[in-house]
């Protein structure tokens, strides 16, 4: 038996010990009735209990696969338990029992509420989408999740930053509009982080950056850029891409000083670009597709679509591009690509692979299709409201972000 394993029986032998000898010891009274509003609420390898607290009282989970636990049934029992408690390393599709207890001053453990069963699942078509209030009456064009905060930009200087909180509504402990050092003719499209801070883009090639979410700074602009869409960053390098097949790449630390216009090969209209398994993957309109190793050197792929190209992900051995009118292609090496047939004709800006292992992407109408592995015909369909869709970003709460401040989540 593991060391880890040891612990764990006799911490909850001796949380049992507690509980049903406290009273003999001469310590408090037990409860004289069971917690109230108790809540079990599934997510993705997750689960979130509630329940109605008194401070008085400490508060004891027990938990165990199945349909059924409590005193001397469980595999795991969480002391000092606070609400509401977020469980999570669970495994998605298996059924759990929780039921919950609650002690006084030590005492032995009073009545249990009634079992309740959970089944943690993927993010998918059953999951129900959250909308938050509108942030603003601005576009909401990118978003991007690092160091435990997710930041949203839009047009007219645009930021909002929140700090990621799995059991609030919505996922975060709340939205709030950051101070920026450019003005509000300034639309920003595009927004990274490069695992130290949060970069952002304006369409005019303004650059700005902040290490803590709030505090933002205005580094080298993009010289003579215009119509800039989107950025990217992967092997000490950040790309953006723009209109008329603009591509600038930087491998400055912290995007310090200048930017160095990029051969494309293209002159079509660059919406995104992601750096995704070793490679940066640009797509456009009229299905443009481009790879590059190194953001310097810059490949035409064959997308076979018609169809502007607007968001990429990867995820699960296979690469994907989503774009106008339903337009879906996958790759399993980046360089040979072909078109899907997925449940949806609206147009599709933005894609990603969350930690659950399933690709999701967005857009008009707050369409959105999932797909566990990317390929043909394993796509399925849901919508996360009606309002235009533009970013995503996965984590234990995938948040999108869209069109008037749109901003909708699922767990």
């Amino acid at each position: 038996m593991k060391a880890d394993s040891v612990k764990i029986m006799f911490r909850s032998v001796a949380v049992l010990l507690s509980l049903s000898l406290g009273g003999c010891l001469g310590q408090g009274s037990p409860p004289a009735v069971a917690p109230t509003g108790f809540t079990v609420a599934a997510g993705e390898s997750q689960v979130v209990l509630t329940w109605n607290s008194n401070p008085n009282l400490s508060y004891w989970i027990y938990y165990k696969q199945g349909t059924n636990t409590g005193l001397g049934n469980a595999d795991k029992i969480i002391y000092q338990a606070t609400s509401p408690y977020d469980l999570t390393g669970l495994t998605n599709g298996t059924q759990y029992a929780f039921a919950l207890t609650s002690s006084n001053s030590g005492s032995e453990a009073g009545p249990f509420t009634a079992v309740i069963t959970a089944t943690p699942r993927l993010i998918g078509p059953d999951a129900t989408w959250t909308a938050g209030t509108a942030l603003t009456t601005n576009d909401l064009k990118g978003i991007a999740f690092g160091g435990s905060n997710y930041v949203a930009v839009g047009s007219a200087a645009t930021v909002f930053a929140a700090p990621f909180n799995f059991t609030s509504p919505g996922g975060v402990t709340g939205w709030t509009q950051t101070a920026l050092p450019i003005t509000s003719s300034v639309n920003l499209t595009g927004v990274v982080y490069d695992g130290s801070r949060f970069v952002a883009l304006g369409s005019d090639g303004t650059i700005i950056t902040t290490t803590d979410s709030t505090t933002w700074a205005v580094v080298t602009a993009i010289s003579g850029a215009t119509g800039m869409n989107a950025i990217a960053f992967g092997a000490g390098t950040y790309v953006a891409v723009g209109n008329a097949g603009g591509i600038y790449s930087n491998a400055n630390a912290g995007v310090t000083g200048v930017w160095t216009a990029r051969t494309s090969g293209t002159t079509q209209n660059l919406y995104g670009v992601v750096f995704v398994n070793g490679q940066f993957i640009a797509v456009g309109a009229q299905g443009t597709l481009l790879t590059s190793p190194d953001g310097v050197t810059w490949t035409t792929r064959t997308s076979h679509t018609p169809n502007a190209l607007r968001g990429v992900a990867y995820g699960a051995g296979t690469y994907v591009a989503v774009g106008d009118a339903g337009a879906v292609v996958s790759s399993i090496d980046g360089a040979t690509w072909t078109a899907q047939t997925i449940p949806t004709t609206q147009s599709l800006y933005a894609a990603a692979f969350g930690p659950d292992a399933q690709f999701v992407a967005v857009g008009t109408a707050g369409a959105v299709i999932y797909s566990s592995s990317g390929t043909n015909g394993s796509w399925s369909s849901a919508h996360a409201g009606t309002i235009d869709l533009y970013g995503i970003v996965p984590n234990a709460v995938y948040i999108a972000v869209g069109a008037a401040g749109a901003n909708v989540s699922a767990k």
